[in-house]
């Protein structure tokens, strides 16, 4: 009967058979590349020498055709984008879902808005009965059916009392019409308080 194989010195022999194989690669890559580039310049011929000197002057010639190639390249690439862009953005204002008119008329959807100077019903037109039969339980009835939007309902009903309660108070205030003989007794009250003091 025979032993079984050792498959841990199988294994050792193969991993240092692959670095040894590994080094000597390195080695010579190593030697090579010295060797040649120590080469290159001691013993370097004429024909050698008139090979490095066209290929440099051939670049230096050829180097602005090949930048004005990539910048073409490029500026194509650009182009096409800021098109593709420039048609996005059409299709998205092309697909705008409600207009601006729509919006200032207050209908929703497809269905076409008033211009502000034809909504119905504007704080000009609205009279003070019609304010205080918004502040009741159909306020919101009033603002759809008006065509001004629900949000500035309150804003406009507070702005128009106040205003009506600014006028009542110029009217009815201390600025009210007063008589000649009024104005005068009030002009002239330093003659009499000095009167009353002598």
């Amino acid at each position: 009967m025979s032993s079984p194989p050792d498959i841990a010195g199988i294994a050792t022999d193969a991993l240092s058979d692959y670095f040894s194989n590994l080094y000597a690669f390195l080695e010579l890559i190593v030697t090579r590349f010295c060797t040649n580039f120590y080469k290159s310049f001691a013993e370097v011929t004429a024909y050698r020498w008139t090979k490095v000197i066209l290929s440099v002057v051939g670049y230096i010639l050829i180097r602005p055709y090949i930048e004005a190639f990539f910048k073409k390249m490029h500026d194509r690439d650009r182009k096409k984008e800021q098109e593709k862009a420039k048609a996005e953005k059409k299709e998205k204002k092309a697909k705008a879902r409600v207009s601006a008119n729509t919006l200032r008329g207050g209908v929703s959807g497809d269905g076409e808005g008033k211009v502000l100077g034809e909504v119905e019903n504007t704080d000009d037109e609205v009279d003070s009965d019609e304010v205080e039969e918004v502040e009741g339980e159909n306020a919101e009835e009033f603002a759809t059916a008006s065509g001004v939007p629900e949000w500035g309902k309150n804003a406009r009903k507070r702005a128009k009392k106040h205003a009506k309660k600014l006028e009542k108070e110029e009217a009815e205030g201390s600025t009210s019409k007063l008589s000649e003989e009024q104005l005068m007794e009030l002009l002239d009250w330093s003659e009499s308080e000095d009167e009353k003091k002598a």
